[in-house]
């Protein structure tokens, strides 16, 4: 009777630690991946805000600029800060990021201005 349930539990178990070692494998895996998501959103999104603010740097600090050399300043300050945080970027991603976040304030001053339109 000892030795039945002695090799009924050895056999059990030989079933299921594999079983729990992949499951704990895949647990892991999936954990990593889910860990290298959130740090690329996070540099996305870090992106995202220094490119904003170049936007409004450069309309601040040189309003005597205009069209390509404005958005050359930009570029220049927006590389400078990226690489300065520790991320890579490379030129097509400035110049998205760049246009993006002009778009974002085209929208922002749009929808003011339509707000004081409404009220008058």
């Amino acid at each position: 009777m000892d030795t039945t349930l002695i090799n009924l539990a050895q056999n059990f178990l030989s079933l299921v630690i594999p079983i729990i070692a992949v499951m704990m494998i895949e647990l892991i895996r999936r954990y990593l991946g889910l860990q290298k998501m959130a740090q690329i959103n996070q540099a996305i999104v870090s992106k995202q805000t220094l490119a904003l603010i170049a936007v409004r740097f450069v309309e601040q600090a040189y309003q005597d600029l205009h069209g390509p050399d404005k958005f050359n300043k930009a570029a220049e300050w927006l590389a400078e800060q990226v690489n300065q945080y520790g991320f890579s970027i490379s030129e097509t991603e400035i110049k998205g990021l760049i246009e993006a976040a002009l778009s974002q304030l085209k929208d922002e001053l749009a929808s003011e201005w339509q707000k004081q339109l409404e009220e008058n």
